[in-house]
């Protein structure tokens, strides 16, 4: 990838034009939608009431946002079918290509997350919800294509570099159908892990208003380079066919999201709950998945780096809860956008210095895919130990 900057003007443009009518039927719905939504939510009573701590709006707020987004994002992936992939036979579009797995799960997580929105349900059950949508997303997704192409690739970047030093010695015993069912159970294990982590991070990042949306906007738009960039690159049919699907997945939800941000930037007339935020995180998983389908280490690490301010905030959670014997799950008035408004700053500047912070590390996933890999995960983690220990210190 040293020689990305001199394709940036021709290829990447090549590539993103043609799905460009993606990020526009998106975009649309979901403007047209979420005033729509509010109004219903207010008809019916969805509403989130202040409650003078851990929420920092004054007035009861409308829920349904995520519905609105969810939409406008389906319309784009469902208008994404009408699009040829360039290279490929013009009866194998983009959308169906994206289909089966991705749409499934997500309205899965939609569909509990609005549950939880209006009748408010235990943990329990999102977290069987989660496990439902990356279980679908592993099955009529990742292994579509004879069950293997996600799960050798997640292999070959974290399995076999352990066997090659000969921590795996014992393994290499094993008959080869058995060693590939161990690598299958591998890759189903990364997958779940994922697509959970990924919902209940960005679940958690929901607090201010703006915040969750805006974050997951610039990481739609990190995916993006990122795919541009494989897609500038790519050679092989099947490259160019995976290429399409990142493009119309992070065009899709990039669109979404900006359609919903005027609605919910300080002051918020309207949130998207849990039905948007899991579902969001989902997205956001399935991205980092589809990532590690280049069964290239860098690839991977990028999109998983492009995650790291929500990653940052669950992390924090779950350690400062453990330490003061809380459940995970217990809500709190302490996560890193309540760090900054303890400092004196105020909600829009909150909101957009995370944003710059999660630009940053969209800036270091670029670098990361373009520099050798083991420097790269080196300024990541200092990077995010530097981020680690100011949040420490300023609680």
């Amino acid at each position: 990838m040293s020689g990305l900057a001199p394709i940036i003007p021709t290829r990447f443009f090549t590539a993103l034009v043609p799905y460009m009518p993606v990020f526009y039927v998106s975009f649309g719905v979901t403007l047209v939608l979420t005033p729509l939504m509010r109004r219903l939510a207010l008809a019916h009573g969805v509403i989130d009431e202040p409650d003078r701590g851990r929420k920092a709006h004054k007035h009861p707020i409308a829920y349904l946002g995520g519905v609105a987004i969810f939409l406008g994002w389906l319309a784009g992936i469902l208008i994404a079918a009408t699009i040829p992939a360039p290279g490929r036979n013009r009866m194998l579009l983009t959308g169906l290509e994206t289909a089966p797995g991705v749409i499934a799960g997500a309205g899965i997580i939609m569909l509990f997350g609005l549950l939880d929105d209006v009748y408010k349900l235990v943990p329990r059950l999102k977290l069987f919800a989660q496990l439902f949508g990356a279980a679908t997303l592993f099955f009529f997704t990742v292994n579509r294509h004879g069950f293997f192409i996600i799960r050798l690739d997640l292999a070959n970047m974290l399995i076999y570099p352990l066997e090659r030093h000969g921590w795996l010695a014992p393994l290499q015993t094993l008959d080869p159908a058995w060693y590939g069912t161990f690598a299958g159970i591998f890759s189903a294990a990364v997958v779940v892990f994922i697509v959970m982590g990924a919902s209940n991070a960005l679940n958690l990042l929901d607090g201010l208003d703006g915040l969750c949306g805006g974050v997951t906007g610039i990481m739609a738009l990190g995916y993006l380079l990122l795919a541009l960039a494989l897609a500038a690159g790519a050679t092989a049919v099947d490259m160019v066919s995976l290429d399409s699907t990142r493009i119309t997945l992070s065009l899709a939800l990039l669109g979404a999201v900006l359609g919903f941000l005027p609605f919910n930037f300080n002051p918020a007339r309207i949130f998207m709950g849990d039905t948007g935020s899991m579902f969001l995180g989902y997205l956001c998983g399935a991205m980092m998945i589809l990532f590690g389908d280049e069964g290239i280490l860098r690839w991977f690490l990028a999109g998983i780096v492009i995650f790291s301010m929500p990653l940052l905030d669950t992390l924090l959670a779950i350690v400062r809860r453990k330490f003061n014997r809380q459940p995970i799950f217990s809500p709190d008035a302490r996560h890193f956008h309540h760090f900054l408004l303890r400092r004196g700053y105020s909600v829009p500047r909150t909101v957009l210095t995370i944003y710059a912070m999660t630009g940053l590390f969209v800036i270091l996933a670029l670098l990361m895919v373009m520099i050798p890999t083991p420097v790269g995960i080196g300024l990541y983690l200092v990077l995010f130990a530097w981020l680690v220990i100011a949040a420490f210190n300023w609680a």
